[in-house]
């Protein structure tokens, strides 16, 4: 019984931290979200330098909410994989 009340809290949590961010249809197509960017321009700013401001657009036969920008902090720092060594052929190769 512990279980299927645990069970239930976490599910009215996880549904109370849901974004209040409508659906993306033809009707709000090219609309921003959040939504006092479609009328704050200084909060419009601060969200895209952010990386967090976002626009319902069509994209390949169905609508979504795609961002707009990316703050450049929030890349992760990746190492780009090095060449693969072959073994066969390579310059320095003693035979």
């Amino acid at each position: 019984m512990k279980r299927v009340a645990l069970i239930a809290l976490f599910g009215t949590i996880c549904l109370a931290e849901q974004t209040g961010r409508p659906a993306c249809t033809a009707r709000n197509q090219g609309q921003l979200w959040p939504d006092e960017a479609n009328f704050r321009r200084d909060a419009a700013r601060q969200l895209y330098q952010r990386g967090e401001l976002e626009m319902c657009s069509m994209a390949v036969w169905k609508y979504k909410w795609q961002q707009i920008s990316v703050n450049v902090r929030n890349l992760t720092k990746t190492k780009r994989p090095s060449a693969p060594e072959s073994g066969s052929g390579g310059a320095g190769e003693s035979r």
